[in-house]
């Protein structure tokens, strides 16, 4: 609301209201024409008719509107990137992941598991030992087997998981 002080020639200043006015108000209460002015009351035009008021009696008016001025700013504060980041219980996402890629890689590993299962016990035996960095001698003395004997059916395994897997790349 719009609100003005005029400063008259005694340094002494004369307050006053806007008070809106309808064409009927200013016939039925025989307000002057020329008193009529236009002034935004919030953010709309309109015409009013400006009530000089004692400083006492404009502050009275005032208070209650200033009042509820700072209220409205305090509760609705410009709202601020960091603070709406601090409010904020997400986290941005990880720009290094990629979903379709963890997701094949999941559906992969299932894929990988029951293959190995579907080996023979002896195959699935070798890939376990070679897994936990055993040496190719030391995964044929544990089944009975020569080291070439235990490379050769290694890389078999290893083409078989390869050809399954295939599909899913």
């Amino acid at each position: 609301m719009k609100i003005s002080s005029k400063t008259q020639t005694n340094n002494e200043k004369q307050h006053y209201i806007p008070m809106e006015v309808t064409a009927e108000t200013i016939k039925d209460f025989g307000i002057n024409p020329a008193d009529v002015v236009w002034t935004r009351i919030g953010n709309k035009p309109k015409r009013v008719v400006m009530i000089p008021l004692t400083e006492e009696q404009y502050y009275e008016y005032m208070r209650p509107l200033w009042r509820e001025d700072k209220r409205q700013q305090r509760q609705d504060p410009m709202a601020s990137l960091d603070k709406m980041y601090e409010e904020t219980e997400y986290e941005a996402a990880d720009t290094d992941s990629d979903l379709e890629a963890d997701i094949m890689k999941k559906i992969m590993i299932d894929e990988l598991h029951k293959a190995l299962d579907e080996l023979e016990e002896i195959d699935r035996t070798i890939m376990d030992m070679y897994s936990h960095d055993h040496s190719e001698a030391e995964i044929g003395r544990a089944i009975g087997m020569s080291q070439k004997g235990v490379n050769k059916r290694k890389h078999k395994v290893l083409m078989k998981l390869n050809n399954r897997l295939k599909d899913f790349k």
